[in-house]
């Protein structure tokens, strides 16, 4: 049973009916953030995880700066349930530079709304420090800006919900998650960090039927069992330019690092993999192991 008691419930009933027409879908906004503690007592036992949302002031973690930073925990027993959750909590920071027109029409932010703003970053990194693993919607970002912030959170393990659930399998048409907020019926103020961490924690929280006709669990849970479940990078190293297109559309990615085409697999996909390789000519294929400490880096 999903909570509406933020909703009106005049408006509720007329929408409830509404939804009983083909020609109409419905969407409710995701109600304002609010703690959930075990009689709002101690730290409850179990994994914790933090949810982070980063506004920065361009694309580049090397060059670029956060200028909004929003983090919560959850607390989450054996079987992946929350238990407990506090957040979000949010802080400005002047990026002491000319920002870009273009990030102020996205976030809403502006030069006045962030001078002599700081995050505090002892709490920030308390609250960071203390989470078994991290998660965002597409942490390969977020990961690099807070990395560059926090040191020593380098090598933490991290899970992003944009990736690492498989959204497609699941139903949903996007990955954004505006997209697939909307896909559930909800909807929720976008672009400011906070908003965007408390609209994560719901899209989570939603629960739906395994394909095949499996369990029904949350995506949260669906996230926790992908973060901890080792992956595989298949590497097409020595790979001839000219299968450059044939990797391409079978979904690898080119790492500059390597230099070589690569892709991320279920360990039991691999030797599939290997064999598809071999059959189209390329040398033999390298593996390595990952884990979310070494994911999205």
């Amino acid at each position: 049973m999903i909570n509406k008691d933020h909703l009106s419930p005049d408006a509720e009933a007329l929408a409830t009916q509404l939804e009983t027409q083909d020609d109409y879908r419905v969407l409710r906004r995701v109600p304002k953030p609010f703690p959930s503690m075990p009689h709002m007592g101690p730290v409850p036992d179990g994994k914790c995880i933090a949810i982070v949302d980063t506004e920065t002031s361009g694309l580049s973690a090397a060059n670029d700066v956060i200028i909004e930073l929003a983090i919560m925990l959850c607390f989450v027993d054996e079987g992946g349930e929350v238990v407990g959750h506090l957040g979000p909590f949010s802080w400005l920071q002047d990026p002491v530079r000319e920002l870009d027109p273009r990030i102020t029409m996205v976030t809403g932010l502006a030069a006045q709304h962030l001078q002599g703003q700081k995050i505090n970053d002892k709490f920030a990194f308390g609250l960071l420090d203390r989470a078994d693993f991290i998660v965002a919607h597409n942490a390969a970002f977020d990961l690099g800006f807070i990395e560059r912030r926090y040191p020593d959170l380098v090598g933490r393990a991290w899970a992003c919900s944009c990736n690492e659930i498989d959204w497609l399998r699941l139903g949903y048409e996007g990955r954004s998650q505006s997209a697939l907020l909307t896909h559930v019926g909800w909807f929720s103020d976008a672009h400011r960090a906070a908003a965007d961490v408390w609209a994560l924690f719901w899209l989570l929280q939603r629960r739906q039927r395994d394909p095949g006709g499996g369990s029904i669990r949350t995506h949260l849970q669906r996230l926790i069992e992908a973060a901890d479940t080792p992956s595989v990078i298949v590497q097409a190293e020595r790979a001839p330019f000219s299968k450059k297109e044939l990797l391409r559309a079978r979904g690898y990615r080119w790492n500059p690092d390597g230099p070589f085409w690569q892709i991320e697999l279920a360990p039991e996909r691999v030797e599939h993999e290997k064999a598809w390789g071999y059959r189209s000519g390329l040398p033999a294929m390298t593996t390595r192991t990952i884990t979310a400490c070494q994911r999205h880096r």
